[in-house]
């Protein structure tokens, strides 16, 4: 990447798209932020999600979410997909791999706002996640899991180049740009 695209790219993480993309956290995105976060909690999938207070230190809430990189044992990256003030959608991207995220999780999670899906947000977000992934960190193999019953992550990860290496335990692994050599 030359200095030029380093420093587009890094612009283009700190401000609000024209159509989606992926940014740093962004107190811009407020209220379709915490309408999505209502939604997961709602819905199951983020059942302790602490929705007024968050919205009560939205600007904290972004600030802590921008100045935590560390987890799982590796650095990670979280990006919101927007578009305009429009919050579609989060992407947590793991620098690197342990043995445990080899296993479950790999270097990319992602989940599109309910309000969202089937509007072809999840395919484009992960799309520039791996651009992300290769073109920021360098990676040239990512690794992706999902579980085995999720069809609609796993037709995402597949229509972004993900090559199934094997299920264990009911979870997908999926590489893109080849498996590395052990």
């Amino acid at each position: 990447m030359t200095n030029e695209s380093s420093v587009t790219a890094a612009v283009a993480l700190d401000s609000l798209a024209a159509v989606p993309s992926l940014v740093r956290p962004t107190p811009l995105v407020r209220e379709s932020f915490l309408e999505a976060a209502r939604d997961l909690r709602d819905e199951g999938w983020l059942p302790d999600f602490p929705v007024a207070e968050v919205a009560a230190d939205f600007g904290g809430y972004v600030q802590r979410i921008r100045g935590d990189m560390q987890g799982w044992g590796v650095p990670f990256s979280t990006l919101w997909w927007i578009d305009g003030v429009t919050y579609l959608g989060t992407v947590v991207i793991r620098h690197r791999l342990t043995p445990e995220l080899t296993r479950i999780g790999g270097h990319v999670g992602y989940h599109v706002a309910p309000r969202h899906r089937r509007q072809g947000h999840a395919s484009a977000m992960l799309a520039a996640a791996l651009g992300y992934c290769s073109d920021t960190l360098g990676l040239t193999q990512v690794l992706i899991t999902c579980a085995e019953a999720n069809t609609a992550s796993r037709r995402v990860i597949e229509a972004n180049g993900g090559v199934l290496e094997n299920i264990l335990d009911g979870e997908c692994r999926y590489w893109i740009g080849g498996h590395p050599q052990a």
